[in-house]
């Protein structure tokens, strides 16, 4: 009987020590949170809030505890809390942030990949698009803020021109992206559109990463995934391509080599190119991907030779002139990805460029040979679901030589550069509709000890699919190796990009509108209509491009059919070059429209696609009027069409007509240095290379899978 009572008073004395535990739960704006979870850290001691955030429970514990609270949706909270003090808790909660990757800061940036949610593109888009004839540069022109100039094919943006662009592989800067060509005739890509899953194209304001591009970079993304076992087989009326792919689990290579061949198609349909000897190339790719326990290495190597001769008229001479072209063009790049644990990622890379291109005018010779090389080492820090940094460093070296030769004299011009940069930039979500992006910039080089280039980035949810963003940033370019082969000491050019941005996607359509402004100090001029040993250069040029462009892209409205609108308005004028005062430069088209549509035929199993540019005129200086760039070509539009046709899975026919309706534009006119005998300023119209021109191809994979095929490499 004693030790039941004492065991009644023992639990009596338990049941006194209790304490109650109290409170309510809200979020930021006071309103309750339902269903938090709050508990006591190491015990099972803990309740559940109601419908008005409240919540009770009992516990035996004593003295200093940490409580939790969790809910679905918001960020957990610990707390210290003195239990003897009995008062009710009032606890705050925010929103959970999103994962930083899941968001995107819009303004000045147009992305294309499967996996990334933002994108005004996909992959196949690119390759598929009627008038690109699988270059990539051709599939961005029909992008709002991108032009491309039909007499040379270089990608422009916002009113910069095409020098002012960079490409970069996996982050790994490609010192030459385009082929080789003669004057007045466009150039492609250098590399084969299936290599890239993702691509990043700024239009302004781009990541701190990035520099030496007053305009815009190009980021192209291979896949770090192995490649399956497939073997491509390519046959067209311009050459063949054949591509095979090994898989061994964790490691793949592939290997791709394609000839090219104008002189029998030449025969067929006459270009506007009187050909001695037809363009030809022969390339080959090599990519290694190899998977490591926490990292991931991926080698890319491309070997480019070209080959054409032809007469080329020139507005100085009464006989076209014999050219004649050879380029030999390298590349390497290699990039390793390793998780470092704690939340930190490594990226180092290495690119390597290589290109002799020796050119022949008549009895003249005009040989360069450029080496670059680029050497990055990247970390990113994610600190949390709110706050993510890189920090990095890069370094690049380039060694340009040009030779003049003659049948009497020889001169040899070059020009060396080694350029140094450090960057960091944070990334940080304030809320789930808040998020801020700061990042800075510092450059050394020869001419330029020391620039400092700061960047800002914000972005504001209205909700799920509306975003508000807004981009600052200062940007520096180094002349180009025409001009630092005479002097090296010339200061860098400056921009400074303002732009503001409104994006809308929901249920497969997605409207974008942009608004920027972009002034440009520190230009180079130079006192002699064309650059040579005898200029005098210096960076007393300015300028400004302003404008909007607006995208609007349907994949819903019509079954079958995928549809996008592009349209971009550019005011730009700059005091550079030889110019005597601001004017508009001859590469900017006022007005650029882009319309292009791609319907899947189920019955034909076929996908025919159709895209319609217009292009306003361009300013030109005509010298036989007075003042300075007083005229504008004539306005054109170009319709191009695709057809391709699944024979079967792994089968395909592709066609492909550029320009269908035989339109005759005038890029502009290339005039005579010295008037004639009767005082007037000889000149010849710039026109496209070929009326129309057609591609007829052949695509054959084979795969064990049976499912793979070529459809995203035409």
């Amino acid at each position: 009987m004693k030790y039941i009572l004492s065991i009644i008073l023992f639990c009596s004395i338990q049941v006194s020590a209790q304490i109650k535990i109290n409170g309510k739960v809200t979020d930021s704006n006071k309103k309750a949170v339902q269903y938090a979870n709050i508990f006591i850290v190491g015990t099972y001691d803990g309740g559940t809030t109601d419908t008005l955030g409240n919540f009770s429970f009992m516990t035996y514990e004593v003295g200093n505890q940490l409580l939790k609270i969790t809910a679905i949706g918001r960020e957990s909270k610990s707390i210290p809390h003195d239990l003897s003090h009995n008062k009710p808790l009032q606890i705050q909660l925010q929103e959970q942030a999103k994962q930083l990757d899941e968001v995107v800061i819009q303004a000045g940036l147009l992305q294309a990949g499967d996996k990334v949610k933002n994108t005004v593109m996909t992959p196949l888009d690119i390759v598929t698009t009627a008038g690109s004839m699988g270059n990539i540069f051709g599939a961005l022109a029909t992008l709002p803020g991108a032009q491309v100039a039909g007499e040379n094919g270089r990608l422009m943006v916002h009113g910069g021109s095409a020098a002012e662009t960079q490409t970069y592989i996996n982050g790994i800067r490609v010192p030459q992206p385009y082929t080789s060509s003669p004057n007045d005739v466009p150039v492609r890509g250098r590399f084969s559109p299936f290599l890239f899953k993702g691509v990043n194209f700024s239009t302004g304001g781009y990541s701190a990463e990035y520099g030496n591009a007053l305009s815009s970079v190009l980021i192209l993304n291979t896949a770090n995934q192995i490649e399956p076992n497939k073997t491509e087989i390519s046959i067209s009326t311009v050459g063949a391509g054949l591509s095979n792919t090994q898989d061994w689990k964790t490691k793949s290579l592939t290997f791709n080599t394609s000839y090219t061949n104008l002189k029998p198609y030449s025969k067929i349909i006459t270009p506007n190119i009187d050909w001695t000897k037809p363009y030809e190339n022969a390339s080959g790719e090599l990519i290694y991907r190899q998977k490591l326990k926490t990292g991931f290495i991926s080698t890319y190597a491309a070997f480019n030779f070209e080959d054409m001769g032809l007469y080329q008229k020139n507005s100085n001479y009464t006989h076209p002139i014999a050219i004649k072209k050879k380029a030999y063009n390298s590349y390497f790049n290699t990039d390793y990805q390793q998780n470092l644990g704690g939340r930190w990622d490594m990226q180092s890379g290495i690119g390597m460029g290589y290109l002799n291109e020796k050119l022949q005018a008549n009895s003249m010779g005009m040989p360069h040979q450029e080496i670059a090389i680029h050497v990055k080492e990247k970390f990113t820090k994610s600190w949390n679901n709110r706050i993510k940094s890189i920090f990095g460093i890069d370094y690049f070296y380039t060694d340009f030589t040009q030779d003049f030769t003659s049948p009497s004299t020889r001169k040899e011009v070059s020009s060396a550069s080694s350029i140094a940069a450090l960057y960091t930039e944070t990334t940080y979500a304030m809320n789930n509709y808040l998020i801020a992006k700061l990042g800075i910039r510092a450059t050394s080089s020869t001419a330029e000890p020391f620039l400092l280039e700061p960047r800002f980035s914000l972005g504001y949810l209205i909700n799920p699919y509306n975003q508000l963003s807004f981009t600052y940033g200062d940007f520096h370019q180094q002349g180009s190796q025409e001009i630092l082969i005479y002097d090296q000491q010339i200061k860098w050019q400056q921009a400074h990009h303002y732009i503001l941005n409104y994006y809308y996607e929901k249920k497969g359509r997605t409207l974008r509108l942009e608004a920027y402004r972009k002034t440009y100090d520190h230009l180079i001029k130079y006192d002699t209509p064309r650059i040579n040993s005898s200029s005098i250069f210096t960076n007393t040029g300015t300028g400004y491009a302003q404008g909007m462009d607006l995208f609007f892209r349907d994949n819903r409205s019509i079954k079958n059919l995928q549809y996008w609108i592009s349209y971009a308005y550019t005011d730009s004028k700059r005091n550079e070059t030889d110019a005597p005062f601001s004017v508009t430069p001859s590469y900017v088209f006022k007005h650029t429209l882009s319309v292009v549509a791609k319907y899947w035929i189920n019955a034909l199993h076929s996908q025919v696609s159709l895209t319609n540019n217009y292009l306003s005129g361009r300013s030109y200086h005509d010298p036989n009027l007075p003042s300075y760039t007083q005229r504008k070509t004539d306005a054109y539009n170009t319709l191009s069409a695709n057809w391709s046709y699944l024979i079967s899975q792994q089968k395909i026919i592709h066609i492909s007509v550029n320009n269908l309706l035989g339109s005759s534009p005038i890029y502009g006119y290339q005039y005579a240095d010295h008037p004639n005998q009767q005082g007037i300023y000889n000149r010849i119209a710039i026109t496209p290379s070929a009326k129309r021109f057609v591609f007829v191809g052949f695509f054959w994979t084979l795969s064990s899978n049976k499912k793979e095929n070529q459809l995203d490499n035409l």
